[in-house]
């Protein structure tokens, strides 16, 4: 269908934002040689991206959500490109300082890609219809599955490329690679079915009738916008931003962040400096984790349809992925640290099923940014992944602080876990997968109405 191959191209875009993102980690093994990089410089050079994706993905969800996604996606992913393509010039001029200031810069033009990832998939995925599947849990499943293969290629392709080329030879090639994929965006990606030149009549009437049409905000032509005061400067209503529901998304992405870019980002030094593994072998160590949970996220469709099969509500489903996700991934990263004599493996082991837990997600919170809204679905994506790039921010220079007080692995992976556990409960008790604007229009004319009774 067209929309599968939307769904695919959107993986494709996640799989290539997420290898130029990941690429410095395995290749800061090969920098920190020639740049005599410490564990303080590492700290800030791997939340050099977060720094400059958090400043840009609320207006990018907005511009998404009034001009449209697929031109979005496409500069942002140019400009990323050329980012990587830059690196090798702004190290051998600038040096440490150089490399943050480009990472920051790509992390700036990716921050739109995810509130506009999640836009295009509201403009093509369908409401669950009776007998049907859950095509939005489907749909961010593929999206989630472009991050996980786009982390778990570019560990032995850029440990590969740094061998064979060194660190800026990978970096051109990565680059060169993400260009070729751009202009296979723009031939195939279609803003909405309407405007999609492959797609079938049959298919386009059935997503005209059951994919939400996005209205214009402040038209006064909807009925939540009828008692929903203005956006205003934040892009959505104040009353909508702080309602729970939303807030129950927002922690668990935070959360999600913090232990999933902990894993990406501080075990390649975990296996050199405390594992002592080579380099050359520590990719295959570091490959398992996304192995697992690129398979947990490929068998989503079939756990999803599993638990609908059993009478399971949309909301008990969501609110199910999400808490044993998070449970589940604290429980398995807890005794890694205590286990570090044992055979490497079992590190990876234990990592690997961790990651395996935090592949739930797309079924879980993530699935639920498509349902808590339909007027505001590229501002609400906007600020829930800001929130989580704060944590992918403070995170590794949080790491790096207690390593460099403490020297101790056991409290980072005690915090992780305790992270984990508080978003999980937060979101069994708070998250809700009603349109928060219908939600809050049905409280106002309930209030209207009693008053008016008394």
């Amino acid at each position: 269908s067209a929309r599968a191959v939307q769904c695919y191209l959107l993986l494709g875009s996640r799989l290539f934002q997420q290898s130029m993102r990941n690429a410095l980690a395995p290749l800061l093994v090969f920098m920190s040689a020639e740049f005599h990089i410490d564990t303080t410089e590492k700290g800030t050079l791997l939340s050099a991206i977060a720094a400059g994706y958090f400043f840009t993905q609320v207006p990018g969800g907005a511009l998404a959500d009034k001009f449209g996604a697929k031109n979005v996606v496409t500069a942002a992913l140019t400009l990323s490109a050329l980012c990587c393509l830059a690196i090798p010039a702004a190290c051998d001029n600038f040096g440490v300082s150089g490399l943050w200031v480009v990472m920051a810069l790509m992390g700036a033009v990716q921050g739109p890609l995810f509130p506009t990832s999640t836009v295009f998939l509201s403009r093509w995925m369908p409401k669950k219809v009776p007998g049907g599947t859950d095509e939005k849990a489907w749909g961010t499943s593929m999206l989630d599955i472009g991050i996980s293969v786009g982390s778990l290629v570019v560990i032995p392709v850029a440990n590969s490329l740094a061998g064979a080329l060194g660190w800026r030879g990978a970096y051109y090639m990565i680059g060169v690679f993400s260009l070729v994929f751009v202009v296979l965006w723009q031939i195939l990606g279609a803003e909405a079915p309407s405007t999609c030149h492959f797609i079938s009549e049959v298919e386009l009437r059935f997503l005209q009738e059951h994919v939400p049409q996005p209205s214009m905000k402040g038209n006064g032509k909807d009925s939540a916008s009828s008692n929903a005061e203005s956006a205003g400067w934040l892009g959505i209503p104040f009353r909508l931003a702080l309602h729970p529901g939303l807030w129950a998304i927002f922690f668990a992405h935070i959360a999600f962040n913090f232990g999933a870019y902990y894993m990406t980002n501080w075990n390649p030094t975990y296996y050199e400096e405390v594992l002592r593994v080579p380099a050359a072998e520590a990719k295959y160590h570091l490959m398992m984790p996304h192995i697992f949970n690129l398979a947990c996220k490929c068998l989503n469709p079939t756990l999803v349809t599993m638990v609908e099969y059993r009478g399971y509500s949309l909301l008990s489903s969501r609110r199910l992925f999400t808490t044993i996700g998070f449970l589940a991934a604290a429980a398995f990263i807890l005794p890694v640290h205590l286990l570090r004599n044992q055979s490497p493996w079992v590190s990876t082991f234990l990592f690997s099923l961790a990651n395996a837990a935090f592949g739930l997600a797309p079924s879980g919170f993530k699935a639920n940014y498509l349902d808590v809204t339909e007027r505001y679905v590229g501002v609400v994506s906007g600020y829930g992944n800001t929130l989580g790039t704060v944590a992918s921010w403070v995170g590794p220079q949080l790491v790096a602080l207690i390593l460099q007080k403490f020297g101790s692995w056991d409290a980072v992976l005690l915090m992780v876990a305790m992270v984990n556990v508080v978003a999980a409960l937060n979101y069994l008790l708070r998250a809700t997968v009603t349109p928060v604007e219908r939600n809050v229009a049905e409280k106002v004319e309930m209030t209207e109405s009693l008053s008016k009774t008394c």
